[in-house]
């Protein structure tokens, strides 16, 4: 009994959480609990406070009154005497989520402080006369509350009318309205009543169906100082007394695609737009022109163009040879491996009389083109690596005419006995870079000494697959006293015993002497060359305009904005 009796207390505890303080002696405990245990059964205990802290005055002026005095009832009934069988009255009565778990933490507490000091018992400081006036009053508040909802004639209890406690009421009870058609009654819905999901659910099924139309624009503004209105409703374009100074600064931040685009808005935006400051650089590599494309850039007087392995479409001029009126200030052109034809070559090699480096790689040449080639007398750097054309007449004429050439790449143009001739008899001796590589039996020993005598200031020669060489050849290139670069690749018929003089050449650097030795006698020719880098270059860079990865730029110059 006495265990019955503990548990009990404790459940009164849970149920009437009061303010309470620890007693400071075993005898006083032990008076105020049997005087608070002999009162176990009466209702005083339940206080306004307690009904509030147990949810049953959080009821509003729309709340059932018969609903708040069930639930008196029943909380007095939890209270019973010491004699009864149940050990927690209060198990049965349903209780809110929230209210549960302050229980059980009550409890939980309780427990814990009667095992921790020794089973001392929390007393009550409150007086049973006042307990039982705040009980009336609070009975009485209840009373006149339900004759006035029954005066007004309103039934509370109704599903329909009743307002939902927030914390407890949950729209998953599919329970329906009998007063709405089953068509139209609202689904199982999963989720709380007060989520703004289920909120916006019910305004869509509110919502009758509508047709389309434009949002409304009233949330919508444009926020304007009263200086700014003023100009606007002037009715003055205070743009146009910019300078043309002022909107070219702009117009050089725009890429080149929004400058064409730009220059449809008005005539003075597509004049500007034509400006030469604006098109300083292109790269159109990989692209398709169609017709007449390559007559605008040419206009624009781009002076540095990428147009390597560039489709130009046909006509590329809307003109002919004889109608050429005017010179572009294009300087670095790269048309490496570029498909054009010859009419349209030519047009543009006649617009250009500033060229300082040009790449035609993998080009179809004649003597026309390389006539108009001819008249760039500023040019330093010629790439015609692979081109097809070449004639002994058209080599003479170019190393004739450039006499600002400095580095020179002809290698793989089947070039002819003759041609050859021509190359290292006129060749300017202002070059320092050679690539004739690819002459097959058409090079000799003779050639060589030629252009020994010519250029003197040789930096770099590219002799490769020149199979025609014999050692003679290395005598005579014993005799460039500034050379720093060699290639003598698969020139079979100089022996690997003759390499070995190289090494009184002290300005040399680098040598390239692939497929002529193996591996022991290369590691033989390096201990006996150490300061030299043998095998160091499979291409050559000689006039390239690119190297390497880098396909953004030509001869060290950037052509992207």
């Amino acid at each position: 009994m006495s265990s019955r009796k503990h548990r009990a207390a404790e459940n009164i505890e849970n149920l009437c959480p009061v303010s309470r303080k620890r007693s400071t002696s075993k005898n006083s405990s032990a008076t105020k609990s049997s005087s608070y245990y002999g009162h176990s059964s009466s209702p005083s205990v339940l206080t306004y406070d307690a009904l509030e802290e147990m949810g049953i005055g959080m009821l509003d002026s729309e709340e059932s009154s018969s609903s708040a005095l069930s639930a008196i009832a029943l909380a007095v009934s939890a209270t019973s005497d010491e004699n009864s069988n149940e050990t927690t009255p209060y198990t049965n009565a349903p209780r809110m989520s929230h209210q549960q778990s302050r229980l059980s933490l009550n409890s939980t507490s309780s427990t814990l402080d009667s095992s921790s000091i020794n089973n001392t018992t929390l007393v009550e400081v409150f007086s049973e006369d006042a307990q039982g006036r705040l009980l009336m009053q609070s009975a009485e508040k209840l009373h006149s509350l339900a004759q006035i909802k029954r005066a007004s004639g309103s039934n509370s209890n109704s599903p329909s009318k009743r307002t939902r406690n927030p914390l407890a009421t949950v729209t998953c009870n599919n329970q329906s309205d009998p007063q709405v058609p089953v068509q139209q009654q609202t689904p199982l819905n999963l989720l709380p009543s007060t989520s703004k999901q289920a909120l916006l659910r019910a305004q869509k099924k509110t919502t009758p169906a509508t047709t389309p139309r434009a949002a409304s624009t009233d949330n919508f503004f444009v926020y304007r100082t009263p200086m700014m209105s003023a100009h606007i409703s002037s009715g003055i374009n205070y743009f146009e007394r910019l300078s043309d100074e002022i909107i070219l600064d702009i117009f050089k931040w725009l890429p080149k695609k929004t400058l064409l685009r730009i220059a449809t808005v008005c005539r003075r935006f597509n004049c500007c737009a034509r400006d030469e400051t604006l098109w300083n650089r292109m790269d159109l590599g990989m692209r398709t022109l169609r017709p007449q494309s390559l007559e605008q850039i040419v206009r624009r007087g781009v002076p540095v163009l990428r147009l390597a392995q560039a489709d130009i479409q046909e006509p590329a001029f809307s003109y002919a040879i004889s109608d050429v009126d005017f010179h572009t200030r294009l300087q670095y052109l790269d048309l490496s491996l570029a498909t054009i034809s010859l009419d349209s070559l030519q047009i543009l090699m006649a617009h250009c009389r500033q060229l300082r480096k040009l790449s035609l790689e993998h080009v179809e040449l004649n003597d026309e083109i390389c006539q108009e080639i001819a008249q760039n007398k500023t040019l330093e750097t010629l790439n015609l690596s692979m081109a097809v054309g070449l004639t002994a007449h058209s080599v003479r004429q170019l190393m004739e005419s450039l006499p600002k050439l400095n580095s020179l790449n002809i290698s793989w143009t089947d070039l002819s006995a003759d041609a050859v001739t021509a190359l290292v008899t006129h060749i300017p001796s202002n070059v320092i870079r050679l690539n004739v590589a690819g002459c097959r039996r058409v090079l000799f020993d003779s050639h060589v000494a030629t252009l020994q005598k010519r250029c003197p200031q040789l930096l770099e020669l590219d002799l490769s697959d020149c199979n025609s060489l014999t050692p003679a050849a290395l005598t005579a290139i014993m005799s460039f006293n500034m050379l720093e670069y060699l290639s003598v690749s698969r020139c079979y018929l100089i022996p690997a015993t003759s390499f070995i003089a190289l090494k009184n050449l002290s300005s040399l650097t680098y040598l390239d002497i692939f497929g002529m030795l193996s591996e022991a006698a290369m590691e033989v020719l390096e201990k006996q060359m150490p300061k030299i880098g043998i095998n160091k270059f499979i291409h050559s860079s000689v006039g390239r305009p690119t190297v390497g990865t880098r396909r953004t730029s030509i001869w060290g110059l950037r052509t992207r904005d």
